[in-house]
């Protein structure tokens, strides 16, 4: 009697550190990724309306190219407000990937890297600790010209510094907007 009671026992507590090891599955893992299909800037300037540049990859990353970037028009000499939101879209499904990235703040930062014009861009958002986001922007246009702005969202789960570079973590997105500044 006293060593079945044992053996059950001993399965009994086998059993309870077993399945408390197991990791919970949570809806909001931050390795749980959709992909972003569609990324909208929008870019709002004193006394104008608003530019929407939109650019689309139905299929995400890898397998056919983009199937619409929009060229980035901007005036010289001008400041701009810029917002960036991400987006999933599944048979005319739109889900917002924006808030997600905002919700992993110390996870993630967006990048911008001009080519071949001036530019200048100040990230205004920031992470629980300060350090920069970029989902919220201002450009600051300086001569005519063109050329490109890359738009890079890094994810960088537990790497994530103050004054980083654009190829620190890995790239949950990255993509070539051609730019005008008139």
């Amino acid at each position: 009697m006293r060593r079945s009671l044992f053996v059950l026992l001993l399965g009994v507590i086998a059993n309870a550190m077993l399945s408390g090891c197991k990791k919970p599955s949570e809806p909001r893992d931050e390795n749980e990724h959709e992909a972003i299909n569609k990324l909208e800037l929008t870019f709002r300037r004193a006394g104008q309306p608003d530019q929407i540049c939109l650019a689309e990859d139905p299929d995400g990353d890898g397998g056919l190219p983009p199937t619409r970037i929009d060229t980035i028009r901007l005036a010289a000499g001008q400041n701009y407000s810029v917002t960036l939101r991400a987006l999933n879209v599944v048979n005319g499904v739109v889900r917002d990937i924006t808030p997600g990235i905002q919700a992993q703040a110390n996870a993630h930062e967006i990048f911008y890297v001009p080519s071949g014009i001036t530019l200048q861009i100040t990230k205004l958002d920031k992470d629980s600790r300060g350090f920069p986001l970029g989902l919220n922007s201002i450009w600051q246009t300086v001569n005519p010209g063109a050329g490109s702005v890359l738009v890079k969202l890094m994810h960088k789960t537990g790497i994530k510094g103050p004054n980083d570079g654009p190829d620190l973590g890995h790239s949950d997105l990255e993509l070539v907007m051609r730019t005008e500044i008139n």
